[in-house]
């Protein structure tokens, strides 16, 4: 077969470098571009040692000097806005797979108002399709611009998108409190006066503000068929990656624990990515470090009708480059866990 032609637009970046490093290993996939702001003519081993030994890999060049005329897919894991630009370059076969929020949210004024920069491709927007690949699959495998969703919003959305459609859950105080490794906040923490003492620290911030919040209740709400708003708290913690979510809920009236059980169980069931734990066993990031995974597990409360579940993922693989490669293969039809085992 011959191989699809890849470009990594943010190549040096937390989640361009497991991209690549994803990618490497894919049978179907020649990576035939690297792209950054910085740092051009460098090989990429000057920004991961992983990749010393592979000498085939381009050295990084400058996006805005591109044509896109050999490329047949592109990774963007780039600045909001930037995205945009490029799905306007691009031919028109040519599969656009963003990181980033440019095509995440359907209301322009709502993507605006929280990012704080024009959308700049509404037209491009309106064939883009949300690609949490376990609940849109069928409609990735038919779009030429998927919008991979945000880390922390797929932490929450797996557990939730199955209680919310099956009308277990009450909706109007839904709380999800998360904790990620300082990755997730990008390159930027490398940055002492921003972040001191990163590795030692734990950091709330976006509070009541983060700008995850409208993509969560996006979704939810077209799932459940109803505005959903939740309460989200988000928390750097003092290792590299992972994420774990707690998400407070309570019951529908005469809905128990095991009937959550059950539903999750059975919703997930073919999926090769998420896991439904034993409640007996805490979660944690430990499981998921460098996998394609999300662990969930469901709690008693002590107070009645009301439920803890906990959510498990590594931030830069199914929080971001993994589901991309999972969703590239979907597109492309090869099998959906190719260069993610």
């Amino acid at each position: 077969m011959k191989k699809i032609n890849i470009a990594i637009a943010g190549a040096t970046g937390f989640v361009g470098l497991e991209l690549l490093n994803i990618l490497q290993n894919h049978p179907n996939v020649k990576i035939v571009k690297l792209y950054a702001q910085s740092n051009l003519g460098k090989p990429i081993s000057f920004f991961d040692k992983r990749f010393k030994k592979n000498k085939f890999f381009p050295k990084v060049s400058l996006l805005k000097d591109e044509d896109f005329n050999i490329i047949d897919a592109i990774f963007t894991a780039l600045p909001h806005g930037e995205a945009h630009l490029i799905s306007k370059k691009i031919k028109k076969n040519t599969v656009l797979i963003d990181l980033s929020a440019d095509f995440r949210i359907i209301n322009k004024g709502v993507f605006e108002h929280w990012y704080k920069v024009p959308h700049l491709a509404w037209a491009e927007q309106k064939k883009a399709i949300y690609g949490l690949s376990e609940i849109n699959r069928a409609l990735i495998k038919k779009t030429n611009i998927i919008s991979c969703p945000g880390c922390y919003p797929t932490s929450i959305l797996l557990p939730l998108i199955p209680l919310v459609q099956n009308k277990l859950i009450k909706t109007n105080n839904i709380i999800a409190d998360s904790k990620s490794g300082y990755s997730g906040a990008g390159k930027k923490t490398e940055d002492k006066k921003l972040y001191p003492n990163i590795e030692q620290n734990i950091a709330i911030y976006g509070v009541g503000y983060h700008r995850h919040m409208p993509e969560i209740d996006q979704i939810l709400s077209e799932k459940a068929k109803k505005k959903i708003s939740i309460t989200f708290t988000p928390h750097l913690i003092p290792t590299f990656r992972g994420i774990l979510s707690t998400i407070y809920l309570e019951l529908e009236k005469n809905i128990k624990l095991d009937k959550v059980m059950k539903c999750l169980i059975k919703f997930y069931n073919k999926e090769k990515f998420v896991k439904i734990a034993d409640p007996k066993n805490m979660i944690n990031t430990n499981n998921v470090i460098n996998t394609n995974f999300c662990n969930i597990s469901i709690y008693k409360n002590r107070f009645k009708n009301k439920i803890i579940i906990a959510s498990s993922i590594d931030n830069l693989i199914k929080g971001a480059a993994g589901q991309a490669v999972q969703n590239f293969n979907i597109r492309y039809g090869f099998k959906e866990d190719l260069a993610l085992n």
